[in-house]
């Protein structure tokens, strides 16, 4: 790889950290609204701007740029077109960010949806076009192109709330239930395939010992059992029989899934730690541990008891949306990132930036368990909304020494 090629990759992962860094800054001003005056904002307006640019701004932009690297890596081509893309993309997700909190889902912010959404269109296209001529084996490739069809199915979601908007239809459950499509098909589809094709693909490229045949078995589960997990999302209405016969044989194969990633991990886990540096080891092990709690988690869903408890409480709901998205997707690819030396990791503030963030989204989880139980029996947790601020504070602190040290050194080794 020419060493301009590298400079951009670096660029456009620096650029996600910033992303990340708003999205936690987004995150300090729900929980202060939450716990303290805040006039002028509105509150859901602020929480579909979090939402919106922590799946475009962060997560899209740095599993693009991951799977850009991957793709350079390869043998591909990475022409000026991706650039066109990563630009837009970055279009689409501050026009989101700027427009939300001022007028929820309104014509601004829809356009700019909308923009993200030909963004995956456009982007499918083209890097299934790009991977088919690269030497990569056949088992990435159905891991990157799985993740390239739930990001466009995904998109369904944004256009059924629009004709619900449009329409001026009052159902809470065909609106919940579009909202739960386009989250299903973002973190279960393109996400989590978008993670375990870079996975895999370190594992290829390091020559690291994954046994052909239980990775295959994997990823057929899981792939198999992504389309239907989405009834798991249904549960909360209480909806015919079907659905739950649907729901429970998609978590069966979920726990299959989930046996089969553990025998994977286990059989070569001696080789990957001699090969991964004490950073990227803790961050992926706090990954890989959240990604077998997340699939533990959904297939617990389909018990009926357990599925009210998950829908009732919202510390549950939050607690399980951050376990993914900050413990298992961010732990990720910020560990992906230090591998690759796409990150400067040498600077003494970003030694201290890690494990201020890591210790933020830990002690985030405990408490949101914490007030899970609590709800349960009928209490609220004592200065939840307090302590949660100062949660989401260490996470945005810890993020901004990693950030700012990103323009002190030259990359050294993590």
């Amino acid at each position: 790889m020419i060493g301009t090629e590298f400079e951009k990759f670096r660029r456009w992962s620096v650029l996600s950290l910033l992303n990340l860094v708003l999205v936690s800054l987004l995150g300090i001003l729900l929980r202060y609204k939450i716990a303290l005056p805040l006039p002028g904002l509105n509150y859901k307006f602020l929480l579909h701007a979090h939402s919106h640019f922590a799946f475009a701004g962060w997560i899209s932009t740095a599993l693009f740029t991951a799977l850009l690297y991957l793709l350079s890596r390869s043998g591909g081509r990475v022409n000026k077109t991706y650039s066109y893309q990563f630009w837009l993309l970055q279009t689409a997700s501050f026009g989101m960010l700027l427009s939300f909190p001022f007028e929820g889902y309104g014509p601004v912010s829809i356009f700019f949806s909308v923009l993200s959404i030909i963004f995956s269109w456009w982007f499918t296209w083209q890097y299934w076009k790009d991977i088919g001529i690269t030497d990569l084996p056949p088992s990435i490739k159905r891991w990157i192109r799985a993740a390239l069809f739930f990001f466009v199915l995904s998109g369904a979601g944004p256009f059924l709330l629009a004709y619900i908007k449009s329409h001026k239809l009052v159902s809470p459950e065909l609106y919940y239930n579009s909202v739960y499509l386009f989250l299903h098909f973002q973190y279960n589809g393109w996400f989590s395939f978008g993670v375990l094709a870079l996975f895999f693909f370190t594992a290829h490229y390091y020559k690291l010992p994954i046994n052909d045949k239980k990775g295959r078995m994997f990823f057929w589960f899981l792939v198999t059992a992504c389309v239907p997990a989405y009834c798991l999302s249904l549960l909360w209405m209480d909806p015919p029989y079907w659905v739950f016969a649907i729901a429970a044989g998609a978590a069966c194969l979920q726990v299959a899934a989930l046996v089969l990633f553990l025998l994977l991990v286990r059989s070569s886990w001696t080789h990957w730690s001699l090969l991964l540096p004490f950073q990227t080891k803790l961050f992926w092990g706090l990954a890989y541990l959240a990604f077998l709690i997340k699939l533990t988690l959904q297939a617990l869903s389909v018990i009926p008891f357990l599925g009210r408890f998950a829908f009732g409480f919202r510390p549950v709901i939050i607690g399980y949306l951050h376990l993914v998205t900050l413990g298992f997707l961010s732990f990720f690819l910020v560990g992906y990132f230090i591998h690759e030396k796409l990150l400067c990791t040498g600077p003494s503030g970003w030694k201290k930036g890690w494990g201020i963030f890591i210790s933020g989204v830990l002690l985030n989880e405990f408490l949101l368990l914490l007030q899970a139980l609590w709800a349960i029996n009928g209490n609220n947790l004592p200065y939840a909304p307090l302590l949660l601020l100062g949660a989401a504070t260490i996470i945005f602190c810890g993020l901004a020494l990693m950030f700012i040290d990103q323009f002190k050194e030259k990359n050294q080794p993590g």
